[in-house]
């Protein structure tokens, strides 16, 4: 046992979570039993900096969260193993989803969207999805634009699409449901009513990509609703408190440039039995030594040795993961990614949320 002098901005919660005590019930209760009377806290706690606690050390603390554990109170979720379990056939069901994007603080756009996955069958390690996209609407209103008419026309011929997912929640390969014949065929029926060289060149495009299975899985793992439900979030590893092992991943931020490798880890934050969930906050910095130039260039190859030097990308990211406490299902998705470039700063708030039955 020690004695610890509060600081400003102390909480018993704030305290508790430093030392890692599962409870700060307990705390209180622990600083009641060695203190004088007239030093006793009781409720409601309020911190004044330089109050005196006496808190547990050491050994203590392993005994009072053995207790904490054994009379169900500990307000914290420890992943089985170091790892949250991933319950891939519960991903089935739709999602709303929503994407700002800002110039220092001003919404300049604003999208929504849903998007539908059907769990379809398990194949020995494996699960197989149809994933689908619906319901654009952007600033509000749904586009009747030239351009929007056909992305609607040629999506209803691509969609829906079966995705493989591995045990780990990898996506490992994706599949039309139709073959590479009929779907040119129908894009091609589309120049019929988009005349334009432009809506040509576009119908083109699109065949040309449905030759590559490659090309498709990649435009799939590049878009942000599936990086939120298929990405390494769930592959991070934990110790034996709240903060995850440091992990790097991809993630596709910038909509025509390539994913940016960013450096990340996970913080549990207290449960909330009453609601059933957990809320899991990813916090995550650029390490990319590519500079923005080399990011839309799709032709530049990323090396994974390079550097990071002065005219690297610098961004940060942070996403709030809601999961059922029952199912450790994501139930939301709120994130948030921020880069200067020159004198502005550009913001993306991204949200993603299971529609309940």
């Amino acid at each position: 046992m020690i004695t610890y002098m509060t600081l400003p901005g102390d909480t018993l919660e704030k305290i508790a979570s430093d030392l890692k005590v599962e409870n700060p019930i307990y705390l209180k209760d622990f600083h009641n039993k060695h203190c004088a009377v007239y030093d006793r806290l009781a409720e409601p706690v309020k911190m004044t900096p330089g109050t005196l606690l006496f808190i547990p050390f050491g050994d203590e603390i392993n005994k009072l969260n053995h207790e904490i554990n054994k009379n169900g109170d500990s307000l914290y979720y420890h992943p089985p193993h170091g790892k949250i379990p991933y319950p891939i056939p519960l991903l089935s069901g739709i999602y709303t989803i929503t994407h700002q994007k800002l110039e220092n603080g001003t919404v300049q756009t604003s999208y929504s969207y849903q998007t539908e996955l059907k769990y379809l069958r398990a194949e020995q390690d494996d699960y197989f999805f149809s994933l689908q996209i619906f319901g654009s609407h952007k600033n509000g209103t749904e586009s009747d634009s030239k351009m929007s008419s056909l992305s609607k026309a040629t999506s209803a011929i691509l969609f829906p699409i079966e995705i493989r997912v591995s045990k780990t929640g990898k996506i490992t390969e994706t599949k039309f449901f139709h073959s590479e014949t009929v779907i040119k065929n129908e894009l091609d029926a589309l120049k019929k009513y988009f005349t334009d060289d432009l809506s040509a060149s576009y119908i083109d495009h699109l065949k040309k990509m449905t030759e590559n299975n490659h090309q498709v899985l990649r435009s799939i793992r590049n878009t942000l609703p599936v990086q939120f439900l298929f990405g390494s979030f769930y592959r991070a590893k934990y110790k034996d408190w709240t903060d995850s092992d440091i992990y790097h991943e991809f993630i596709p931020w910038l909509s025509t440039a390539s994913p940016i490798r960013f450096e990340l880890n996970n913080r549990i934050f207290p449960k909330d039995k009453e609601n059933d969930i957990v809320k899991i906050i990813q916090f995550g910095n650029s390490c990319d030594y590519r500079n923005l130039n080399q990011l839309y260039d799709k032709d530049y190859e990323y090396h994974e040795q390079s550097p990071i030097n002065s005219y690297s990308v610098a961004c940060r990211h942070e996403a709030e993961y809601t999961l059922n406490l029952t199912s450790l299902m994501v139930q939301k998705v709120a994130a948030h990614f921020e880069i200067q470039i020159g004198d502005v700063t550009e913001q993306d708030i991204f949200t993603i949320e299971k529609q309940l039955k």
